[in-house]
């Protein structure tokens, strides 16, 4: 049985927004995975304006992530002056003399020697000219409000419809580790609380494979999150995956505008390029991105491929949140 929470709850759980408006420094595009963030983030990027940084706290990537989370969706409510440089630093905000120390002595390799040696030359270079990062991380979800409110970097967050998430993680054959959350202590007892004893039900197992089930709890566990978020922050951008799908040129225009960067005729042909229907519907086997895409059509691929069976239960599963985003015409009729 899903536990959903009480909303008002959760409301109370997150730190409250800035109450005057900044200019943002940069710009988080976050949100589950499998979501769209990578190719939001790329569509922003066209932008001259901008610079690209690629999950910086995903302990997987390296060299870039030498935070030292020990797991992925790192969260510090206070980080000290050590973590607070590399965080600015990964996400593209700065790349100081006593920073590029950091990294270099605690890079294990000539590899990322010569890395950070590169990073720390091109990006002050783009810093000077005033360029802003665009940082595409699905695991930033928990740091969302610290980045805003230490650093003003501007979230912009994807929802997305739980079967086509779910259909995704199927065809990657991802699965998930609980433990991840449940080593969070602070945010087990505060936003992940409503779903604390779903999390430990897994969190001894050390990995997850993919199932209907689990990944509906997740999509429930983030996606109430940044419900919650949208709640609490009206200066936070929020956008449903299908909704920039269908009309990208529109959506992209209005986050353009609103992150101040020029919507030029050149950047309308590249996002019209990237989502035409000319492109592939379906990614290619075996990629994890295929950013050229029949936009429109790909939004309901999810109903060709899973079972009505499958779809059902997602339903079943999801409903309490998804009803949030998602109405009866979002379903199809089985």
């Amino acid at each position: 049985m899903m536990f959903y929470p009480n909303w008002m709850i959760w409301n109370n759980l997150v730190p409250l927004a800035m109450n005057d408006k900044q200019i943002p420094n940069g710009i988080l595009v976050s949100g589950l995975v499998r979501s769209g963030t990578t190719w939001t983030a790329r569509m922003l990027n066209f932008s001259p304006q901008t610079i690209f940084v690629l999950e910086p706290f995903n302990i997987l990537r390296d060299p870039i992530h030498l935070l030292k989370a020990g797991t992925n969706y790192p969260y510090w409510s206070h980080p000290d002056a050590h973590i607070f440089q590399k965080i600015r630093s990964g996400v593209g905000l700065s790349f100081t003399p006593e920073e590029f120390r950091i990294f270099m002595k605690e890079s294990s390799s000539f590899k990322y020697h010569l890395y950070h040696l590169v990073r720390y030359i091109t990006l002050n270079r783009r810093i000077k000219k005033g360029m802003r990062p665009v940082v595409q991380d699905p695991f930033a979800i928990f740091m969302a409000p610290w980045l805003y409110e230490k650093l003003s970097l501007r979230p912009l967050f994807l929802f997305r419809h739980p079967a086509a998430y779910i259909n995704s993680m199927k065809r990657m054959k991802w699965g998930f580790n609980f433990d991840w959350l449940a080593r969070r202590e602070s945010l087990m007892e505060g936003v992940l609380s409503p779903f604390k004893d779903e999390i430990l039900k897994w969190a001894p197992k050390a990995f997850i494979p993919f199932s209907i089930e689990t990944q509906c709890l997740v999509w429930n566990i983030f996606t109430g999150i940044m419900l919650t978020y949208r709640d609490t922050y009206p200066d936070w951008l929020f956008f449903r995956h299908e909704d920039l799908s269908m009309e990208p040129v529109a959506h992209f225009k209005k986050i353009y505008h609103e992150l101040g960067f020029p919507f030029s005729a050149p950047i309308i042909k590249k996002i019209e390029e990237f989502t035409g229907t000319g492109n592939t519907v379906e990614a290619k086997s075996g990629k994890m991105h295929t950013l050229k895409r029949n936009n429109r059509a790909n939004v309901k691929l999810w109903q060709k491929q899973l079972e009505p069976a499958e779809i059902t239960l997602i339903r079943k599963q999801t409903e309490q949140v998804a009803a949030r985003l998602y109405d009866d015409d979002s379903w199809p009729k089985l």
